[in-house]
């Protein structure tokens, strides 16, 4: 179940602890993954704009 408000939303679910773990492990990674290529971006900016 979820309740959307305007800025921030509330999520119900039930999982068990194992599946929690794996939720986990896989935003740790996507967050990790996202940041290095952040990173990445920046230190080839000028490669990244056709201006």
């Amino acid at each position: 179940m979820e309740f959307n408000f305007l800025f921030f939303s509330v999520k119900i679910a039930r999982a068990n602890e194992k599946q929690r773990n794996v939720e986990y492990a896989c935003e740790k990674y996507l967050q990790e993954r996202a940041e290095a290529q952040a990173l990445q971006a920046a230190q080839y900016a000028e490669f990244a704009f056709r201006g």
